[in-house]
């Protein structure tokens, strides 16, 4: 009981043997100097033969692109001007034939822009790819020339595609009201015929034709003057009131009859108006927002031809 604590002996400290570094063979030093030599060639080799041939060809697809969206940029600022040359009294009024040539030139503007904007696509995606190769300090020459001519070109070809849009867009509306503005003859001739049954039939028709017309006209994309968006609504009025005073006639309804005939009257004169002022605008309106872009178009070509 006396000896309940005793302390423990310390344990010996370990003994430090001194172990001399063991020296590396000739056959490793002569390993890792073949290993750096190498390594050193293969970067050389990757700077002075590898990396200028990439960047060469690089260039040579990218100056492919290039050429080939100059091309399609001339061709569209053409045929855009061309076009909204055409379109420049209101789509509106133009012949039948004229509207079909005009359609298929802008269809064919759009595709020729849309073709133009792959090509720049491409053509920046060749730069970038000669841009992010690696140990260059700075960018390759003909990424720095050419980055501003492409954003020139992809710039005159958006609005040129804006353009041929719009008028892809516009003329179908001008080719219903054609036909509507027939149809609106037959339903004149009923009305003189006294023929209420076949008139009320003609201007049911009429009605639902000329409504679907009237979104697409309010749409401010497809450049339609609102002038004429206005004549349309008014050629409406003039189908609900013909349309109003056929089936009154037809019913024997003469008192009604005649304010329908009344209204209707009013109605002619206020399309005939319209018809007018939208027609005496044209001018105007095509100042004030179709040539801005197109002289956008013009300017950015020749931005990317100096």
């Amino acid at each position: 009981m006396r000896y309940l604590f005793v302390a423990l002996p310390r344990p010996a400290p370990g003994r430090r043997v001194f172990r001399p570094a063991r020296r590396t063979s000739w056959g490793t030093r002569i390993f890792v100097f073949f290993v750096l030599v190498l390594a050193v060639g293969s970067i050389g080799a990757f700077l002075e033969v590898f990396l200028p041939q990439q960047i060469a060809s690089l260039a040579k697809l990218e100056g492919s692109e290039l050429q080939l969206a100059r091309q399609q940029s001339g061709d569209v600022n053409t045929s855009v001007t061309t076009l909204w040359t055409d379109l420049s009294r209101g789509s509106i009024g133009l012949s039948d034939d004229q509207l079909a040539t005009d359609l298929a030139l802008a269809q064919r503007t759009e595709k020729s822009a849309s073709d133009g904007l792959s090509h720049i696509q491409a053509a920046q995606a060749y730069m970038a790819q000669a841009d992010g190769m690696p140990f260059q300090l700075h960018s390759p020459g003909f990424v720095t020339n050419d980055r501003p001519v492409l954003a020139h070109l992809q710039n005159s070809l958006n609005a040129a595609n804006r353009l041929a849009g719009a008028a892809a867009v516009q003329i179908p509306i001008a080719q219903s009201m054609n036909q509507q503005l027939r149809s609106l003859s037959d339903l004149n001739n009923s009305l003189k015929a006294r023929d209420w049954v076949g008139g009320a039939r003609t201007a049911a028709t009429l009605s639902a034709a000329v409504k679907l017309q009237q979104a697409p006209a309010a749409n401010p994309e497809t450049f339609l003057d609102p002038l004429w968006a206005h004549w349309i609504d008014a050629t409406l009025a003039v189908v609900t009131a013909a349309q109003q005073l056929c089936l009154a006639s037809a019913q024997n309804q003469a008192p009604l009859a005649q304010q329908d005939a009344a209204i209707l009257q009013t109605a002619r004169n206020q399309m005939a108006a319209a018809y007018g002022a939208a027609q005496t605008g044209a001018a105007a309106w095509q100042v004030k927002t179709v040539q801005p872009i197109l002289d956008k178009v013009a300017h950015e070509a020749a931005a990317a031809s100096s």
